[in-house]
């Protein structure tokens, strides 16, 4: 029982990993001047790990958080949720104009969608994604009684720095949960 649940370990550390291979090398093959395709990119990323109820990340106008739940808004005036309510942890800025959205995937990491700027043409436009910070864990098994340790590293999937490449950083960051509490991810953790 337990090497069967060991190699499941294993295998579902070997699919992140290799999700996060992909994301980053997508991201790469963007040419960062171009600001379009890296915007569709993200969509679709965003389509594919966190779906809406209906519809695509690629034609929402706004975001908002409505009560416990994150809700994206269309040109038209309809609305969906995630299509998994339960993905949606955190959030920073107001909850009419959150500045960035934290979503939790079904292994426990973290995505931080960072909302850019409108343009301020006074029509409604597609939302800009600043960034996508994708989490990635690095954890430190006992050391003689002591706990288990790890440090968390935030991948930087749209902006890149001046070849385009992704970027990591380690910090601290602080949102608002969904209940109105704080919700803190730290640089170091214990397990």
């Amino acid at each position: 029982m337990m090497n069967m649940l060991t190699q499941n370990k294993i295998e579902n550390d070997h699919h992140q990993l290799s999700f996060i291979a992909q994301a980053v090398f997508a991201v790469e093959a963007t040419q960062s001047q171009v600001n379009g395709e890296k915007q569709l990119r993200t969509k679709q990323l965003l389509d594919r790990l966190f779906p809406l109820e209906k519809g695509s990340h690629q034609d929402v106008v706004s975001y908002e958080i409505d009560y416990q739940h994150v809700q994206a808004y269309f040109k038209d005036g309809q609305h969906s949720g995630l299509q998994h309510a339960k993905h949606f942890v955190a959030y920073t800025g107001d909850k009419c104009h959150p500045c960035s959205i934290v979503l939790r995937d079904a292994s426990g990491t973290h995505v931080e969608v960072m909302i850019g700027c409108r343009p301020g043409t006074g029509h409604l436009e597609q939302v800009n994604i600043e960034d996508v910070l994708l989490e990635c864990c690095t954890t430190f098994g006992e050391r003689d009684g002591d706990h288990a340790s790890g440090i968390r590293h935030w991948v930087s999937l749209v902006k890149g720095d001046q070849c385009g490449r992704a970027t990591a950083s380690n910090e601290d960051k602080e949102y608002t949960a969904k209940n109105g509490d704080d919700y803190k991810l730290g640089f170091c953790f214990d397990l």
